[in-house]
Order: structure tokens, then C-alpha cells, then sequence
């Protein structure tokens, strides 16, 4: 057997896969002149210390230079990431971008003492203010979010240290993805999928959905072993991540890492707590469908590489061209607004990044800078679940898009809560599903393999992401309680979460399962992961109600993309129409997944199982 044929490099990948660098700057020579011109700008910027209370004129100049700092610096920071996340071993990148970020922990050093400074000002007073500058208001919800957080806001002295401490916070990040991105090396993986495709960070979950179960076990078990080999120093930074969280939460005042979190989110506790005893309490419908799904396949028992396995019997090819069509013909509930913008970027202005090349980052995102269009980074593989992966991030993208468009910085969607944003995603996966059911109802085949697809984002959003945020809240405890974080203990915690996630269907590698930690860069970012969960709750509601309903709630999903940060997050969702304090979207979330699985049964039932061959 042949071994897999190389990734091509960066700069071997046709432009028009891509993003285009210069809708940021320019040139390398422009940004260096942007990163300067800032650079020199900053003693400036504490102009208004002691004088914001002075006049309306002055508070107000003062607010938008920090807006207008704050989208510079993003942009400034945002030129070379785009070159980091696509090429890990692009050194000079990496030098523009650690140079970027010491200007943002110098930015916002520099800019710490307003937030301490506004909230000396007595309400009448700014209410008098804005009485003489109407322009203010647009400041008054970001102001009142302010006054909610006061008794952790420091003073200018304390908050312009716990901001000049950021470029060394983004250490264990931006070290754990130079690692795992450019560094790490995989061992060979024979034969897979004919030579066609190599493993690394961008192809890992197309090789583990394949339908050769020799083939998801050989890329399982190599990318397990290549972060096994490094499992010391990925603890190390993880444990060090940690660290950060209870430090900033120390800092401010905050009982624990996740309390801050919460806080910083504007969640109530009572709806992460209900998440999780819910996802807890249902945990035997996972175990449910395992067992179908061990039965569909033919085996004695499951295995974490076949978790993904499909169970159609044949995958269909959709190659981009197809897939940007496919997804164009799924938002056309959403309008013609809609519809438009997004084909403008899928066509004319190369949204998306989406080439398979050495050193590109793993997973998928969407980023930029306000005043930016969006920028999508992800790997497309030819299959349904690349679709699937580009609807979540182009939710991502229309969500940046109409906010910014609708709101000034200070509310603009890298303002918003995180699970907002996860709302829009996988809302767009929600209506990707829906047109692809409805168009191929003839297609019994297909219809599998949509559920598939379905599966495998309920499964990583309802039942793999609650359990990472349970190993957060354990490990952060550790650290709070003055304990350490070692690769052992990693290892043992996790392996015991998937024991009680997967069920007795799943037989566990203790060695290779227990390195999930080490897999998930959402864990370097403070209680994210619970995120994604309330994200499909809320988006299975509103994408049920547009598709039943048309144009108003279409027309009240516009409304919350436009919203941004300039309302409450709980209202930005009942703007849209659900009330995610109540326990109800997180308990219909859970009703769509049983009925899947019901449907999955009767579907299972009625054909062979796959006999898949023993390895």
C-alpha cells in the first residue's frame, strides 16, 4: 500500500480558494504603516483621564475614540492571523501577529481608565449630558451593562494592569495552536482513501466519518497518539489557561472562573445549571442511539472512531460550486436581502477560505474586524459534512455582517455574547437540513445521510460539548482550590465523562479517549464550550418557527442578527422569539433528538446493518 500523498503548500493553492489578504490592507508594506502609525497614536489616548464628566462634547469624543481604537487594533491584529491560521509555519506572520497583540495589551492599558472613570459619573448627571448631546444615547445600554458589572470593575490603576497582563494571558493560546497547527506530526496512515487525502488538523473528521472502518481507525488512532506524544506539554498549557481564567476572576471579584464567565456573559446561572442537568438527565437517548447505531454497523461493539461512522450506504460528492448553490437555495426563507448578500460573498468578494493545505488550522471559524466583510476559514472535503461545516460558519458570517451594518462598534458582533453567535450558526445548519430533507424526499439514501450530518452536530453540541464544560468546571475548581493539572488526571477525568456519555454501547482506549482534552481548543477559551448547546437549543425554536411561520419570523430572526450588543442577550433572543430563561427551548432541543432517533430506529430496521469487517 502506498502512503497518503502530501498536503500541497500554502503557496501552492489557487487564489480563488482563498481569502483575499488585501480587503484588509493592502500590502505587508501598508500594515507595517498601520501597526506604526498606531504604535505612535497610543500615548494620546490618555487625553481624557479626569476630564470625562467635563462635558457632553468631550464624554462623547472619548467613547468613540475608544470604538474607533478598539475596530483598529482588531484590524490591525486581524492582516497577519489570516496568515497564521492558514500557514502555521509562516514565521513572519507570526511575528506580525504577537507584535499586533502587544499593541492591543497596550491599547487597552492604555484606555483602562475609562470604564473605572464612567462609572463615577452619577446617572442625573450623564442623563444631563445626553440631554445636551442626543448622540450619547447611543452609549446609555453599554453604560447601564457597565453599572451591572460595577462592583468588579477596578480601579484605573488596578484595570491598567489586569489589561497590560493580556499579551502574556494569550501565551498558552496562541502557543497550544503553533503547536498543534505546525508543529505536531502524525504518523503515517496507510492507504487511506486510496492516497487521496493526508491527515492533519483540516482532514481529521472527514477520515473518521469515512465508511471503510479500517480507514477511521488508522486516522483515529494516529491523531490520538500524535497529541499523546505531547501530553505533558499540552496539560502544561491547558493548566496554564486555567490559571489565567482564576486570575482574572480573582482579580475582579468573582467567587470562581465560571461565575466571571457567566457574568462576562450576562447569562444566569439558573439557565447553565438547568443546561447541564438536562444534558446530564437525557443522557440515556445518547445511550439509545449508540446502541441502534452499533447495531446499523454490524458490530459488537462501538468504538470512538466509529462514532462518526456513516450509516448511509453510499456518500454522495457535492463538490464547492455545488455547495455554495445547495446553501444559497436554504436561506431563501430568510429573503432576498439575505439571499444577496450572502451570494456576493460566496461569488465576488472570497468570503471563504476553504483549500486543504500544510499547516492550516484545524476546525472552522469566522473572524474580522468591524468595518471588515466577513472572513470563513474551514477545510472543504467534497461531502455533506463540509456543507454542513460551511452553512454553521456562514451563520457566523450573516450575523457579523447585518450587526455591523445595523450597529456602531461598542455593539458590534465581537461584542456579543458567544452563545448569540452560536444561535446564528447552527441555525444555518438547522435550515440546511430542512431544504435538503424537503428537495430529496425521493432519495432515501441521501435522507440517511442528512441525518447523519444531524447527528453528528447534535451529538458534538448536545452531548460532547456539555461534557467539556463539566471538565472545565472540574479542572478549574483544581486550580481554585490550589490543586494541579496533570496530563494523568486529564486523561482519567475525561475518560470517565465519555464512560457515562457513550454508555455501554462504547468500548473506551483509555490511553487514546482520554487525550480528548488535549483535541479542543474551545477549552483555552474560558467556558465556551456550554455555548454551542444553548446555540442549537435556541436555533432549533427559531429555525422551526421560520420554516412554519415565513416572513415574520424570518423578519424577527433579521431583527436579532441586527441587534448585535445593543440589547440584553435574553432579549436579543426573545426578539427573535424564544425565551431561553425558561428550561422549555433546551427540553424541545432534546425532543428533536429523540424523534431523530425514532425515526433513525424505523429507518435501521427496515435494511441490513453494514457488516462492517472485524480490523
Amino acid at each position: 500500500m502506498a502512503m497518503v500523498k502530501q498536503l500541497p503548500l500554502r503557496a501552492e493553492i489557487p487564489a480563488e480558494r482563498t481569502w483575499n489578504r488585501s480587503d484588509v490592507y493592502p500590502s505587508d508594506e501598508a500594515w507595517e504603516v498601520a501597526l506604526s502609525m498606531a504604535s505612535a497614536g497610543v500615548p494620546a489616548l490618555g487625553r481624557f483621564r479626569g476630564r470625562l464628566s467635563t462635558s457632553a462634547a468631550t464624554l462623547l469624543e472619548a467613547l468613540r475614540t475608544r470604538d474607533e481604537w478598539q475596530a483598529l487594533v482588531w484590524r490591525i491584529r486581524w492582516y497577519p492571523a489570516m496568515g497564521v491560521k492558514t500557514d502555521a509555519t509562516d514565521g513572519v506572520a507570526a511575528d506580525r501577529h504577537q507584535r499586533a497583540l502587544a499593541l492591543i495589551a497596550r491599547v487597552d492599558e492604555a484606555l483602562a481608565y475609562l470604564d473605572p472613570e464612567l462609572l463615577t459619573i452619577d446617572p442625573a448627571h450623564f442623563a444631563a449630558l445626553r440631554a445636551e448631546e442626543p448622540e450619547l444615547g447611543v452609549y446609555a445600554h453599554a453604560i447601564d451593562q457597565l453599572r451591572r458589572r460595577a462592583t468588579h470593575v477596578r480601579s484605573a490603576e488596578v484595570e491598567a494592569v489586569i489589561a497590560a497582563a493580556e499579551d502574556l494571558a494569550t501565551s498558552p493560546y496562541e502557543t497550544y495552536k503553533a503547536l498543534v497547527n505546525g508543529e505536531l506530526r502524525f504518523g503515517d496512515v496507510w492507504g487511506v482513501v486510496g492516497g487521496e487525502v493526508a491527515l492533519n488538523q483540516g482532514t481529521i473528521h472527514t477520515l473518521v466519518r469515512r465508511p471503510e472502518r479500517a480507514t477511521r481507525a488508522a486516522a483515529w488512532a494516529a491523531y490520538a497518539d500524535g497529541h499523546l506524544a505531547l501530553r505533558g506539554t499540552l496539560a502544561g498549557l491547558l493548566g496554564a489557561a486555567f490559571k489565567r481564567d482564576t486570575f482574572y476572576a480573582r482579580a475582579r471579584g468573582y467567587p470562581s472562573a465560571l461565575d466571571g464567565a457567566l457574568d462576562g456573559a450576562a447569562l444566569p446561572r439558573a439557565v447553565f445549571d438547568n443546561l447541564m442537568q438536562t444534558s446530564r438527565r437525557c443522557l440515556p437517548l445518547w445511550h439509545r442511539y449508540f446502541e441502534i447505531k452499533r447495531r446499523a454497523l454490524g458490530v459488537q461493539a462501538l468504538c470512538s472512531y466509529d462514532l462518526e461512522a456513516p450509516l448511509a450506504h453510499t456518500q454522495r460528492t457535492i463538490p464547492y460550486d455545488e455547495a455554495r448553490e445547495i446553501l444559497l437555495a436554504a436561506v431563501v426563507p430568510l429573503g432576498d436581502e439575505y439571499t444577496g448578500t450572502l451570494r456576493r460573498g460566496l461569488y465576488e468578494e472570497r468570503w471563504v477560505d476553504w483549500a486543504a493545505n500544510a499547516g492550516k488550522a484545524g476546525g472552522a471559524e469566522q473572524s474580522g474586524a468591524y468595518g471588515l466583510h466577513p472572513f470563513v476559514l474551514t477545510t472543504y472535503a467534497d461531502n455533506l459534512l463540509s456543507v454542513s461545516v460551511l452553512a454553521h460558519e456562514l451563520g457566523h458570517a450573516m450575523h457579523a455582517y447585518y450587526c455591523d451594518a445595523a450597529q456602531p462598534p461598542i455593539y458590534d458582533a465581537g461584542h456579543c455574547a458567544d452563545y448569540l453567535a452560536e444561535t446564528a450558526s447552527t441555525f444555518g445548519q438547522a435550515l440546511l437540513r430542512a431544504h435538503l430533507l424537503n428537495t430529496h424526499a425521493a432519495d432515501p439514501d441521501f435522507q440517511l445521510e442528512v441525518h447523519d450530518e444531524a447527528f453528528t452536530y447534535f451529538q458534538r453540541y448536545l452531548l460532547l460539548m456539555p461534557l467539556l464544560a463539566r471538565l472545565e468546571m472540574e479542572s478549574h475548581e483544581r486550580i481554585e482550590r490550589g490543586d494541579g493539572l496533570s496530563a494523568d488526571w486529564l486523561g482519567g477525568r475525561t475518560l470517565a465523562l465519555l464512560g457515562e456519555a457513550y454508555g455501554p454501547a462504547v468500548e473506551l482506549d483509555p490511553a487514546r479517549d482520554g487525550i480528548l482534552w488535549a483535541q479542543f481548543s474551545h477549552l483555552y477559551l474560558n467556558f465556551y464550550t456550554y455555548q454551542y448547546a444553548l446555540g442549537i437549543a435556541a436555533a432549533t425554536t427559531l429555525a422551526g418557527d421560520v420554516l412554519r411561520e415565513g416572513e415574520p419570523a424570518a423578519a424577527r430572526y433579521i431583527a436579532f442578527l441586527k441587534a448585535g450588543d445593543s440589547i440584553d442577550p435574553l432579549d436579543a433572543w426573545r426578539l427573535a422569539g424564544v425565551d431561553m430563561a425558561t428550561p422549555e427551548p433546551v427540553e424541545r432541543a432534546y425532543a428533536a433528538l429523540a424523534a431523530m432517533v425514532d425515526r433513525l430506529e424505523t429507518i435501521m430496521d427496515a435494511k441490513p446493518p453494514l457488516a462492517e469487517p472485524p480490523l
